[in-house]
């Protein structure tokens, strides 16, 4: 390999790395914290049953956000209002 093939090919790798970089910092930034729980975690925790978790998350009664593979994450805040 010619020392120009080996420099593009460097070049080249420099640059996925930094796109591999921007997409570790993607999924850190879009993976809840430990301040966000799933439905089931919060109808575990509260006096609600899944399915009303479900309703109310549907109805903008539990407030919630959704993340990564369109799972409903509700900020444990929303337990003081429903806790048991």
């Amino acid at each position: 390999m010619t020392q120009t093939k080996q420099q593009q090919l460097f070049k080249v790798l420099s640059g996925i790395e930094s796109q591999l970089e921007h997409v570790r910092f993607l999924i850190n930034e879009s993976v809840p914290s430990g301040d966000w729980i799933d439905t089931k975690e919060f109808s575990n925790r509260s006096t609600l049953n899944h399915k009303t978790v479900c309703n109310y998350v549907g109805k903008g009664t539990i407030k919630m956000t959704k993340k990564i593979r369109g799972r409903h994450l509700i900020h444990i805040s929303e337990l003081e209002n429903w806790s048991k």
